[in-house]
């Protein structure tokens, strides 16, 4: 798990390029909610287009582009 996910579901606040950030509620990402995404590439701040329960594959497809990310990987959050 990325060091920036693990602090948010730890209930820290970071900073990503600049903008403060905290987790909203209990994390879970639905449709058309902020959220962290954090793979190879390191952390994103993106927007939920698409949300696959983890029952049907567990994934996120974000506004941006036709990537998913595994729900595992991701965490809804808010500005600080």
């Amino acid at each position: 798990m990325h060091e920036k996910i693990k602090a948010l579901r730890e209930g820290k606040t970071i900073d990503l390029g600049g903008i403060k950030l905290q987790m909203e509620g209990d994390g879970e990402v639905g449709e058309g909610d902020l959220y962290i995404a954090a793979r190879n590439t390191g952390p994103h701040l993106l927007t939920a287009k698409k949300v696959q329960p983890p029952g049907e594959g567990g994934y996120i497809i974000p506004t941006t582009c036709n990537y998913m990310y595994d729900i595992c990987d991701t965490v809804k959050v808010r500005e600080a």
